[in-house]
């Protein structure tokens, strides 16, 4: 492939190399789309097993397998670790320098003195090239996470599950996107085919305030956000669930650190057992499980976040969090633990609770706490989006570009790939057409 872009490159110039380049890329992708579908992968897993599920099917609106060759790509980009976002930056650095060398030698002057003299312009071009290409290759990523794009989600077979987020903000949280209100942290759940989900902003109960004057009367009518809120308790943060009123007298005045001597003693007073969740990142051997003698314990943790840094650990510490969930019985959980950035959802917490949909949202609220602390580790099983993760092996880690693209098209549903190949015929079909009009001017050129 090389060899006849760089033929092309000789004989017919930059233009003529660039659409060889392109016809080689169109098939490559063709080859991709078409080949995958062999030992195609469904995009959801069970989060601990990795199998399948039958009762859950992913969704895509029209207007996402639309423009689903880009916004798969980001959806992917999205769901990487950050060790994964490294190797893919490290790898586009090292194809750019090595296009780069390539170029250089096939356009150095015959004349060395000539090349002498050149190099100081040479190389400030460069180096404009490069910037140039950093800068382009940051908006694509950032393009991705602030732009607004449709969502898939998922739809359940079964009338008696519904899918939860526990960890969710606004822009209340000093983190926040300061344009994301509670209405577009509904709308952001809606859109990923959340039933239920819980806002759980820094030190502060007013992201909710505003979501509860919007939710419906009945659950099943829409997306509806439930109380909570992410607080610090034995030095770390951990995520509160249910009226604030339970915990308001142990918490500080910032309603930031949580006295766990004060949780418990109203907790022996009025018998409603605190729910706390252990979130990620976080150090493993900290987590104290929920008993009657420490019932400041948390009842649940994260198997799956969705920020990078908490992508990295639930991927690289997955056996031991379900080793330490079925050891203490904590109920595993996914967490969006979204902040107004991006629009791919990487798990969700599907719970089993009869008649739901006919419940208020205080009733909702009750029967997830009431649940999780009857069944504690089987009272969640969890979802995720199916990703490549290299599992601390240095040489899968390099392999991030191509091992992630391979998985990428494996994934694509039927109707995606028709979609890139209707995408694909349009590129070559605009590449032909151009050159049409390209031979008789380079021929008149080389004469």
């Amino acid at each position: 492939m090389v060899h006849g872009v760089f033929t092309h490159f000789l004989l017919e110039g930059p233009r003529g190399a660039v659409s060889v380049a392109m016809r080689l890329l169109a098939v490559l992708l063709s080859t991709l789309v078409v080949g995958t579908a062999l030992f195609s992968v469904p995009p959801i897993q069970d989060a601990v097993t990795g199998l399948p599920v039958e009762f859950a099917e992913q969704t895509r609106p029209w207007s996402y397998l639309i423009g689903s060759p880009l916004f798969g790509v980001w959806d992917s980009l999205s769901l990487l670790t950050l060790s994964q976002h490294y190797a893919m930056l490290s790898t586009f650095v090292g194809l750019y320098i090595a296009w780069r060398m390539r170029a250089a030698v096939a356009g150095r002057p015959a004349n060395e003195a000539t090349h002498v003299v050149s190099f100081a312009g040479t190389a400030a071009r460069e180096m404009g090239r490069a910037v140039l290409a950093i800068i382009a290759l940051l908006a694509f990523y950032a393009a991705g996470m602030a732009l607004p794009r449709p969502m898939t989600g998922i739809r359940l077979a079964e009338q008696d599950r519904l899918s939860i987020d526990f960890h969710s903000h606004t822009h209340y949280s000093h983190d926040g996107w300061s344009l994301f209100s509670a209405a577009r942290n509904r709308a952001w759940h809606e859109a990923g085919g959340f039933d239920v989900a819980y806002v759980t902003d820094h030190y502060t109960w007013a992201g909710f305030d505003d979501a509860d004057l919007e939710n419906p009367a009945r659950v099943g009518e829409r997306t509806v956000l439930l109380s909570g809120a992410e607080i610090r308790i034995h030095q770390r943060p951990t995520n509160i669930l249910g009226d604030r009123v339970r915990y308001l007298r142990a918490l500080d005045t910032d309603s930031v650190y949580m006295s766990a001597d004060s949780l418990e003693a109203r907790y022996r007073r009025d018998g409603v057992p605190p729910t706390l969740l252990y979130t990620m990142p976080g150090r493993l051997q900290y987590v104290v499980p929920f008993t009657e003698e420490a019932p400041s314990g948390v009842i649940g943790i994260e198997i799956n976040d969705g920020s990078p840094r908490g992508l990295e650990q639930v991927r690289s510490e997955r056996s031991d969090i379900i080793a330490l969930a079925d050891s203490m019985d904590l109920a595993l959980l996914g967490a969006a633990n979204l902040h107004g950035w991006g629009r791919t959802v990487a798990s969700w917490s599907i719970m089993t609770i009869p008649g739901w949909q006919s419940m208020t949202p205080i009733e909702m609220g009750d029967a997830i706490e009431e649940v999780l602390h009857r069944e504690r580790r089987n009272a969640v099983q969890v979802l995720e989006r199916r990703m490549p993760y290299h599992g601390g092996s240095p040489v899968l880690a390099v392999l991030t570009l191509p091992w992630l693209t391979l998985e990428h098209f494996r994934m694509l549903g039927l109707s995606e790939r028709l979609v890139w190949l209707v995408w694909i015929g349009i590129a070559a079909a605009i590449v032909g057409r151009r050159r049409l009009f390209l031979p008789a001017r380079l021929t008149r050129d080389h004469a």
